[in-house]
């Protein structure tokens, strides 16, 4: 399976909910926030990360690429190696299937989150659930007055 495969099958999902691709990003951008989710590439193989997050509008990003930032993933052992062999495009499974898989995982994962999010007081809710704030800029934590 190759990349451009699976770029196709992300803007199946992601350009009817108004998202715009560029590159290896797809942006929604609103009046006080940006939702993103970005397509990355290991290093080490033909495998891949989803990533997806949310810029302020009225922050400047000073060298991020987001505001707050989540990896696609999960915390049970069996379900992130499913995750990492549907998104590791070496693997060889069924085309069909691992669309079938990913498309959930995605929905239920992803989808769910980005469109709930339209505003700073929502991208607060989403920071108060995270568990750990450590990867959050310090720029963000300083103007929603969290601490780590």
């Amino acid at each position: 399976m190759e990349k451009k495969e699976l770029v196709k099958f992300m803007d199946e999902i992601f350009t009817p909910l108004e998202f715009k691709r560029k590159g290896n990003n797809w942006i929604s951008n609103g009046e006080s926030i940006n939702r993103i989710i970005n397509l990355q590439k290991s290093q080490y193989s033909n495998a891949f990360y989803i990533n997806y997050g949310y810029i302020l509008n009225n922050l400047p990003l000073d060298n991020w690429t987001s505001h707050v930032d989540t990896r696609l993933a999960f915390n049970e052992k069996e379900h992130q190696k499913e995750l990492n062999d549907l998104l590791n495009l070496e693997n060889d499974i069924d085309r069909d299937k691992r669309f079938s898989l990913l498309k959930e995982i995605i929905n239920k994962k992803v989808v769910n989150e980005v469109e709930s999010v339209f505003s700073e007081d929502d991208v607060l809710k989403v920071l108060k659930k995270k568990e750990f704030l450590y990867t959050i800029p310090p720029s963000v934590l300083k103007y929603f007055n969290l601490t780590i």
